[in-house]
């Protein structure tokens, strides 16, 4: 019997009660149709129908739950840490800030940052400025010879002379002698001269400012006088090796250090301060 016959015969009411418990398609229907009562009155069971089998890999073990990618409990992990406390706390971060900064400042006072880190560089100055002249008489005609080292290139200099004889009682000839762009100078004048003694000065300026002499008579050795300020022993790094912390922004020049062993009223301020965040951060709670 073919399935458009089975149907008819369902619906006629012509079929055998007894064909509906061997097809559980046919007796779906059947029970859409007339009911599962009026089924059951006319002595007509449900068939029996076999267990429907749920393919593993979308269960994990209760067909009631959907298994759930192996990351999603990763995600979770960090959030997780953090408040079980594995993380660094407040607390922790406060009182290792205060250690670290009294460690530090303590250590630039005692022995100075300068022992460990090479920050200074040494700043050495220039050899002193050197102005020396020589003269001489020959064939009633009187020579000077001016020499000037380690002079600034950058820096505009000048020569101011006098030439006098007869014990300077006669004026013989003066003039002015320019130059820059040089760190040294060679100059000579020479002018007719025939009454003994000879004199003259001459006097070097920079930048308009009088900074040095040379004078001489009867064609001796000239003698120098320099008036400008000599510096004194130079600074060096390896005797200042704590850093000023106001100028630590200059750290390369000597100016940002001093000697160890004596700290500054900075220097006292940070270690009260990095003290008080040490005790803030001890006895913090949470």
């Amino acid at each position: 019997m073919s399935d458009a016959e089975r149907v008819k015969g369902l619906l006629d009411g012509s079929m055998n009660p007894s064909e509906l418990e061997d097809d559980p398609e046919l007796y779906a229907l059947a029970e859409r149709i007339y009911g599962r009562e009026a089924l059951e009155e006319m002595g007509v069971t449900a068939p029996i129908r076999p267990p429907e089998v749920i393919p593993e890999v979308h269960t994990n073990g209760n067909n009631l739950e959907v298994e759930l990618p192996e990351h999603a409990e990763e995600d979770e992990v960090p959030e997780v840490r953090s408040k079980s406390g594995i993380l660094p706390s407040r607390r922790s971060i406060m009182l290792m800030a205060g250690v670290v900064g009294l460690v530090l400042v303590g250590v630039n006072v005692a022995v100075g940052l300068g022992q460990y880190l090479s920050l200074c560089e040494d700043q050495l100055e220039q050899p002193p400025l050197s102005f020396t002249s020589t003269s001489n008489w020959q064939n009633d005609t009187f020579y000077i010879t001016w020499t000037a080292s380690n002079l600034n290139s950058s820096v505009n200099y000048s020569i101011h002379w006098s030439l006098s004889q007869n014990g300077s009682i006669e004026h013989v000839d003066s003039d002015w002698f320019n130059w820059t762009g040089s760190m040294a100078m060679v100059h000579s004048e020479y002018r007719p001269a025939t009454t003994p003694p000879w004199c003259y000065i001459s006097t070097l300026y920079s930048e308009g400012v009088e900074i040095a002499q040379s004078n001489d008579c009867s064609g001796d050795s000239g003698t120098v006088s320099t008036l400008a300020e000599m510096s004194g022993a130079q600074v060096l790094c390896d005797d200042n090796t704590r850093l000023l912390w106001d100028k630590a922004d200059e750290y390369q020049s000597i100016e940002s250090w001093a000697p160890a062993g004596e700290g500054g009223l900075l220097d006292g301020a940070l270690l009260m301060l990095f003290g008080l965040i040490s005790l803030s951060g001890a006895f913090r709670r949470g």
